[in-house]
């Protein structure tokens, strides 16, 4: 087990490189020692030892466990994640925001998700965010989040942070449909990306960015950055498959509430000339790919 300590100078993002428009209100993060990252050369699941382990059950706040060899990587709903032996990113975050009500819990997702798309983007990879919590560049899955909550007292007492990153993979051997890596997408005979480096850069930007959810106005901020980079939100109509009414629609993307919940705008049909918004919680409605997308 290897522990890197990031000095504080080093946790922000300089000014002239913002993900969301600077603000004066963001809070400084409280804590001791500095935030470290955890380097293991193998674990089942990062997201596990953080939640059911004892060991980890008291880590410092944005302490990163990474693992080098991930064995049995969760994504959202008891999914599992494909991840090749030390040639991705796979970690775990704890982090303590007992300012946020349960009803905002969104907003740490929003940045999370925002933190990885800001990392992209030194990389000239563009990427939007598939609600709830996946990264895509194009129509292809390059990072899934997980995220989980502990509520006390009404507020939320901890929350575990967890990602996988597509880096260097080359040849997925799983049945996900789409997936694609950072190497893949950049020109032919760039060399393999340094994880190690990639895991304190994306630090910085969680660390940054989970900060803004300690105001109103700066989880109203992470909210529209949000939106702006929501894959699919372009005001035009997109196949969706509604699990509640067993149908496809054509739809567009209206909002997404501080608690995840989507709404989607029907299109009007001749059978439903005045469709009105639709409201979907986790797993209530999927995308519907495009099928030139799907996975060689």
């Amino acid at each position: 087990m290897e522990h890197h300590f990031i000095p504080f100078d080093q946790l922000f993002l300089k000014p002239e490189d913002p993900l969301v428009p600077a603000t004066e209100h963001i809070a400084p993060v409280e804590q001791l020692p500095p935030p470290r990252i955890i380097w293991l050369d193998e674990a089942e699941s990062t997201h596990t030892l953080l939640k059911e382990t004892e060991e980890y059950s008291d880590i410092p706040p944005y302490t990163m466990v990474a693992a080098r060899r991930q064995t049995r990587g969760r994504g959202q709903r008891g999914n599992s994640w494909e991840s090749e032996d030390y040639r991705n990113l796979t970690f775990s975050m704890a982090a303590a925001p007992d300012w946020l009500h349960p009803a905002q819990q969104f907003a740490l997702s929003e940045a999370m998700a925002l933190a990885i798309v800001g990392l992209l983007r030194e990389y000239g990879i563009k990427t939007t965010v598939k609600w709830p919590n996946d990264i895509y560049a194009g129509h292809r899955k390059i990072c899934g989040i997980l995220i989980d909550h502990s509520i006390c007292g009404g507020l939320i007492a901890r929350s575990i942070l967890s990602a996988g990153l597509n880096v260097n993979q080359l040849h997925f051997r799983s049945d996900a449909p789409n997936p694609v890596s950072m190497l893949s997408l950049l020109p032919d005979g760039t060399p393999e990306i340094e994880i190690e480096p990639l895991a304190q850069r994306l630090q910085q930007y969680i660390i940054r960015l989970t900060a803004l959810t300690r105001t109103a106005l700066g989880r109203l901020r992470l909210h529209d950055t949000f939106m702006q980079h929501l894959y699919l939100n372009d005001g035009a109509p997109h196949p969706f498959y509604d699990h509640l009414a067993s149908e496809r629609i054509m739809a567009r993307i209206t909002d997404v509430d501080p608690d995840g919940t989507l709404t989607l705008l029907p299109e009007p049909t001749d059978d439903t000339p005045g469709e009105t918004p639709r409201r979907y919680l986790f797993k209530e409605v999927s995308f519907i790919l495009p099928a030139n997308c799907k996975k060689d």
